[in-house]
């Protein structure tokens, strides 16, 4: 099993100078025209940090946003995804510089989140796509895909990705799709709702907490 992107969503509620703060000790960019108009709230920023200490192909990148009609309810989104080919872009290097890097960036937003910095649990939108060798795992007989094309008004129809809604939840897992990448290799994606501290750890806690729901699903071949 590879994971191949996570994605966190978070919503809370502050003032507007509470989340500037955050932005600005953070060391987020600014979103382009964000200040300048009414519809353009001061706050909204963004940024990427790139891995340090040996954790991995993937790096993150992080926007705050005000929820649609409500400035004082923001939106951190969260996303770890592979680096892209070839040299790193000089923003991502440059905007990484300036948070200090994955997971440093999670310690500071941890300190600085509104609420009980860096103790307060939250609710985490959850969403991680695997990779997965179908020579370590496949799934359980109801959630597989059909092995072999059908005819439908002279169409050849094959199965490439199936999705379930899963009642009650595999921990954090609500939702479960399975699709075909190659030939030996599937792409398993699995969303939900989980709670855990905000922090430099969440994006292994976040994972392990899925791949477990996960698991629940998938035997050795």
């Amino acid at each position: 099993m590879v994971l191949d992107s996570l994605e966190a969503v978070i919503h809370a509620s502050a003032s507007r100078r509470e989340w500037r703060r955050l932005a600005e000790d953070t060391g987020m960019s600014a979103m382009p025209g964000a200040g300048t108009s009414e519809r353009k709230v001061d706050y909204a920023s963004y940024f990427y940090a790139l891995p340090t200490g040996g954790l991995g192909p993937l790096y993150l990148y992080g926007d705050l946003r005000p929820s649609p009609g409500a400035e004082a309810n923001a939106r951190l989104k969260l996303r770890w995804e592979l680096l892209p080919e070839g040299p790193t872009p000089q923003q991502i290097k440059s905007s990484s510089r300036a948070v200090g890097g994955w997971p440093e960036v999670l310690r500071r937003l941890s300190a600085d989140w509104p609420g009980t910095p860096g103790k307060e649990a939250v609710s985490v939108e959850v969403t991680a796509t695997f990779v997965v060798d179908e020579a370590a795992h496949v799934p359980v007989p109801a959630l597989r895909l059909k092995p072999k094309p059908v005819r439908q008004g002279g169409h050849q129809l094959a199965q490439t990705a199936v999705a379930w809604s899963i009642h009650p939840p595999s921990g954090p897992v609500h939702r479960l799709s399975v699709a075909r990448l190659r030939e030996g290799e599937l792409v398993v994606a699995a969303s939900g709702r989980h709670t855990l501290p905000l922090g430099p750890d969440m994006a292994a806690a976040l994972e392990g907490a899925v791949w477990q729901g996960v698991d629940t699903f998938l035997r050795a071949p």
